[in-house]
């Protein structure tokens, strides 16, 4: 074989092997399917782009200090309708009163800090009636918003702990996301103990765009 054929045959070996390798980077990068469909599942309830549907959501948030002290829970409804109302209650066994309405400029943060708890590098994990992941609290913490009349921007945890998270996807809708947040006991870089115990956090979807979620066919 004539020399000046082997540089372009070897080049040609060379770009196969880069191409195989960027393949095969390119299929472990991707999200799997279930968080394709978690992901896709939040970005219709919320619409694209975020805030263009409206929803009627509980969020149920219960706190519990550690064995045998039992647990608080609070509901409370959001009812958006966008682009510029979004209402918020306090639910009771026997009521549900109007707790306050958002200032516009306040719901992009608040759509934000909904639709962040299913991002994320963590794969989500198929499972028989929904989908599961756990990651810990610091890139939980890292990710969503804390949102306050003054500011929206993630506050990373100084404490280790873990996140459960529970999603439920019905006809391609975000239909409720579950999470618990566990804190063990530890110590802090400063020396003091830090308190440890259980959070649990729920967003249940009641209505989309005006349809009950419960309408929708699985």
């Amino acid at each position: 074989m004539p020399r000046r054929n082997l540089v372009p045959l070897a080049l040609l070996g060379v770009l196969a092997v880069l191409a195989l390798a960027f393949a095969v980077f390119g299929a472990s990068s991707a999200p799997s399917g279930a968080t394709l469909t978690v992901q896709n599942g939040s970005t219709k309830t919320f619409g694209s782009p975020t805030g263009s549907t409206s929803f009627t959501m509980d969020l149920v948030a219960s706190v519990s200090s550690g064995a045998g002290t039992g647990s608080v829970t609070q509901v409370r409804q959001i009812r958006y309708t966008p682009p510029r109302r979004m209402a918020v209650y306090q639910v009771t066994t026997t009521t549900t009163r109007l707790a306050g309405v958002l200032n516009p400029a306040a719901i992009p943060c608040a759509l934000s800090s909904y639709t962040a708890v299913v991002g994320g590098s963590t794969p989500w994990t198929p499972g028989a009636n929904a989908y599961t992941r756990t990651e810990s609290l610091a890139d939980f913490s890292t990710r969503v918003p804390n949102v306050s009349s003054t500011s929206c921007a993630p506050h990373p945890s100084t404490v280790h702990g873990s996140v459960h998270e529970r999603a439920s996807v019905r006809a391609g809708y975000l239909v409720g996301v579950r999470l618990t947040i566990d804190v063990p006991p530890q110590k802090l870089a400063n020396g003091t103990s830090a308190a440890s115990g259980s959070e649990g956090e729920a967003l249940v979807m009641l209505q989309i765009n005006g349809t009950p979620t419960r309408h929708l066919v699985p």
